[in-house]
């Protein structure tokens, strides 16, 4: 699993994904997600959603046909779809 930093690594998985730019239906490629953590915060302390402890920030895990391929943070990924943050902390 790898973990998203930027804008240009999320584009590059959509396109490994074989989902569209617009991320519009991506169950058709298998692609799902999960919320894993307690505190919504921009960054990466912590991020390591495959194990998720009380400070876990909230981060976002994606998975195509069910296993495990890449983690993102949650606020962080809001950020990136605002245009605000271009990288890691």
């Amino acid at each position: 699993m790898i973990s998203i930093n930027s804008k240009e690594e999320l584009k590059r998985l959509a396109k490994d994904l074989g989902v569209r730019g617009d991320w519009h239906e991506p169950d058709e490629q298998g692609v799902t997600a999960n919320v894993i953590g307690k505190i919504l915060n921009a960054g990466f302390y912590g991020l390591n959603c495959s194990l998720p402890n009380k400070n876990q920030e909230l981060c976002v895990v994606l998975y195509q046909d069910k296993k495990p391929v890449a983690e993102i943070d949650l606020a962080t990924l809001l950020a990136f779809a605002c245009d605000t943050y271009e990288g890691c902390l």
